[in-house]
């Protein structure tokens, strides 16, 4: 066990005994220590939220828009586009996380993966009666912004031609099929597109018949 973890129990023990003189009776005092405990984790919780969101919601205070937020990095060099032109794509939904994931072919044994519940808003739409849209991606030009630091994705930018890609439904763990991680914005190196749209389809007969 950890020096931390062991100061933090002495000071779990330390404070339940003053509770216990406190109040003068040991279930008192250890129902106290719990509340006190879920009291504390829920501050941890709220004020972790409040940290990871501080941009977001700090723009939104100051009337920043997103897309003006964006064309800030760009401007600025802590954004950079990528531009990438395809003509094949896999595309599937990962049951174990509810993602979209599309796998493109960007030549020379790469794919490009894109992967997360933001590319729903890409799909088409024609169930809706308040809502529909036309499929949006995958097309065949389209560019990606990521952050200069991190590689993370911030947008997709798609283009005017759009095809219809591979689309093998939904698949229960396709990690474990595809034998590579699903990241969003990665680049999978030495898979070949007809091995892998093989492997998808398959992956996806197999849900769809359980």
């Amino acid at each position: 066990m950890s020096r931390i973890a062991y100061l933090a129990l002495f000071a779990v023990v330390v404070l339940l005994a003053m509770l216990w003189l406190v109040i003068g009776d040991f279930v008192g005092a250890f129902w106290s220590l719990a509340v006190l405990a879920l009291a504390s984790i829920l501050v941890i919780a709220v004020a972790g939220y409040l940290v990871s969101n501080f941009p977001t919601w700090s723009r939104a205070i100051r009337g920043i828009s997103w897309e003006a937020h964006l064309e800030r990095l760009e401007r600025d060099g802590e954004a950079i586009r990528e531009r990438y032109e395809v003509s094949r794509s896999i595309s599937f939904q990962d049951w174990s996380t509810g993602c979209l994931a599309h796998l493109l072919d960007i030549g020379d044994r790469e794919l490009l993966c894109l992967y997360g519940q933001s590319y729903f808003d890409f799909e088409p739409i024609d169930d809706d009666p308040d809502v529909n849209q036309p499929r949006k991606f995958p097309t065949k030009v389209f560019s990606l912004l990521r952050r200069k630091s991190s590689g993370e994705v911030l947008a997709l930018f798609p283009g005017a031609e759009v095809f219809e890609p591979t689309d093998c439904g939904g698949i229960v763990a396709p990690e474990k099929a595809l034998t590579f991680r699903l990241k969003d914005g990665e680049v999978i190196q030495n898979k070949l597109f007809e091995d892998v749209e093989q492997i998808c389809r398959l992956a996806g007969a197999r849900a769809r018949a359980a």
